[in-house]
């Protein structure tokens, strides 16, 4: 009889570790981790993932050329050039020439944003600027209506939209709450549609 007890005691114990464990295991959210290639990024296969307290080290104030991922309390050093981005807080992260840029939109070419720094009236202050890429692997360009017109010049019907619809640059990123999307993305998606015949009666 005793040792009846001991044997379901001692099931019980190993339960309730394993339950613990499998629990902890499901509570550990990936906070982050780097995107080694653009293939990667479409997959959304995350290497190095990110947990607490692990930590990604971008060193973007020195112009470091590497990153730093620590796990574990293991530092493994990362050179920006070799790998193409990462996450972090849920946003996603490209490097182009050592600099990182927020990924804001992907549908049909690329769409960035970054933190500048620009003179004004009271010192310099951070600016959000945008940029573009015509895809995941092309340079990284300032958005502007000469930047897009240069890099889209075989798409007319979308080249000929932003010289016409928008005043200036910064117009650019205007979004549209009704259609839940940026305007230049929105103008680039209806010149990729397919356009139908008119039939003549």
């Amino acid at each position: 009889m005793k040792n009846s007890i001991k044997i379901l005691t001692t099931i019980i114990t190993i339960t309730i570790i394993f339950n613990c464990q499998k629990g902890n295991a499901q509570d550990k959210v990936v906070t982050g981790g780097i995107f080694l290639t653009e293939q990667n990024f479409y997959a959304n296969k995350l290497s190095y993932p990110l947990n607490d307290p692990d930590k990604l080290q971008l060193n973007e104030f020195f112009g470091s050329k590497s990153i730093a991922v620590v796990k574990h309390g293991e530092k493994t050093k990362l050179l920006k050039r070799n790998i193409y981005g990462y996450r972090l807080h849920n946003q996603n992260f490209r490097f182009f020439n050592n600099d990182s840029y927020r990924i804001v939109d992907t549908a049909g070419f690329m769409l960035y944003s970054r933190q500048r720094l620009v003179q004004q009236n009271k010192g310099y202050l951070p600016v959000e600027t945008f940029f573009f890429s015509v895809d995941a692997r092309q340079p990284v360009l300032n958005l502007t209506v000469a930047n897009l017109s240069n890099s889209f010049s075989a798409q007319a019907g979308f080249r000929y939209s932003p010289e016409s619809l928008f005043n200036k640059d910064t117009d650019l990123m205007a979004y549209d709450k009704q259609t839940q999307q940026y305007k230049i993305k929105y103008l680039y998606l209806q010149q990729k549609q397919p356009k139908t015949a008119h039939t003549t009666l």
